[in-house]
């Protein structure tokens, strides 16, 4: 028996063509198979492919069996439809045998840990469980997640554990209300969000998720998977929903914000067909050119967002006994404003690090 029969649904693993109740009940009236050709007005043939399983019972035969015999059209159908069903579940289990090991190339054991799949799939039923969790219908359906990002990836990652990744954001983002997609709302809700990096998670976060929703952008945290070395990705959903996921990779606050800030740049200048997947990238490793532009557009937004263009004189004359004044000046946490200022190779990334917190989320 399958799976489904251990939950106490029926699902039987053999199946019985409906031609075999057929030729029971030509025996039980003396009834031939010409005879029963004659009356339904087809060929003896046919008949013949029914019984034996290797014709199916439509519904005009349907209906001419409710009226030779008594028995009800939905009757015979319902055979019908069974017997049919068993079969593609027997072939289904065919395919899913020489599917096994692509299963086992996901991260089954976070899978499992986050309560995604059940704990004892394995084999056939661990390929059932990652194809409902994924939304498609056989392997063949799944995708290289660096195909769909045309190459954006700035490191290596595992595909297998990539794309559970963005499919857990895809589920979180579904749960969520929102307001179709407003450019000019959206904008007003990042301004909100840069006085809100100075407070606590348990307080920016129901007000920074419920801003964006209402801009008609899912903001949806999901903290990474080995094998995802990812700060956060974009992508649209729909012509009116876009996706903002971000990791807790590291849980620094300066790398969280500017992540945020910087996914929110590409889906406000960049174009809704494109997706993209931010990370550090290796020092080997640079990106096509137009990509490039991409990055680096998005980089400025989020540094000119978060501190604007005037301030660059005041910014590059700081000491580290400054920042915070400084930062409180802006409205902003201190950590952006020294994560800025390493970046810029302006302090040493030695230095200071005991004002940037490292935060956990309310739903972490």
């Amino acid at each position: 028996m399958t799976s489904a029969a251990n939950c106490g649904v029926f699902d039987p693993d053999y199946a019985v063509p409906p031609g075999l109740t057929l030729a029971d009940l030509l025996q039980e009236q003396g009834m031939s198979q010409t005879d029963l050709a004659r009356r339904l007005g087809v060929s003896l043939k046919h008949i013949n492919q029914v019984i034996r399983g290797s014709a199916s019972i439509s519904a005009e035969l349907a209906l001419g069996l409710e009226k030779v015999f008594g028995t009800s059209s939905a009757f015979w159908l319902s055979r019908e439809s069974l017997y049919q069903a068993v079969l593609a579940r027997k072939q289904e289990r065919r395919e899913f045998e020489k599917a096994i090991d692509w299963a086992s190339q996901f991260p089954v054991t976070e899978l499992k840990k986050r309560g995604l799949i059940p704990g004892d799939a394995t084999g056939v039923d661990l390929v059932g469980q990652l194809l409902r969790f994924f939304g498609i219908a056989r392997p063949s359906q799944w995708s290289d997640p660096a195909v769909a990002y045309r190459k954006s990836l700035k490191i290596e990652s595992d595909p297998y554990a990539l794309s559970a990744w963005l499919r857990l954001g895809e589920l979180e983002a579904a749960k969520m209300e929102y307001q179709p997609y407003d450019a000019d709302k959206f904008m007003r809700a990042l301004e909100a969000a840069r006085h809100l990096t100075r407070s606590d998670p348990d307080h920016w976060y129901p007000r920074l998720l419920d801003a964006c929703a209402a801009a008609g952008v899912a903001l949806v945290v999901v903290d990474t998977i080995c094998g995802v070395p990812a700060n956060g990705a974009t992508r649209w959903l729909s012509p009116s929903k876009a996706l903002i996921q971000l990791s807790l990779r590291y849980r620094w606050e300066d790398i969280f914000w500017f992540s945020f800030f910087h996914e929110a740049g590409h889906v406000l200048l960049h174009r809704k067909k494109d997706m993209f997947l931010e990370s550090h990238r290796r020092q080997d490793e640079e990106p096509g050119e137009e990509r490039a532009r991409l990055e680096e557009e998005a980089d400025r937004f989020a540094a000119r967002v978060l501190i604007p263009a005037k301030y660059d004189r005041v910014l590059r004359q700081l000491s580290f006994n400054e920042v915070a004044s400084f930062a409180e000046e802006l409205g902003i946490a201190p950590a952006i404003v020294l994560g800025r200022l390493q970046h810029e190779g302006l302090l040493p990334f030695s230095s200071g690090n005991k004002i940037r917190r490292r935060f956990r989320l309310v739903n972490d």
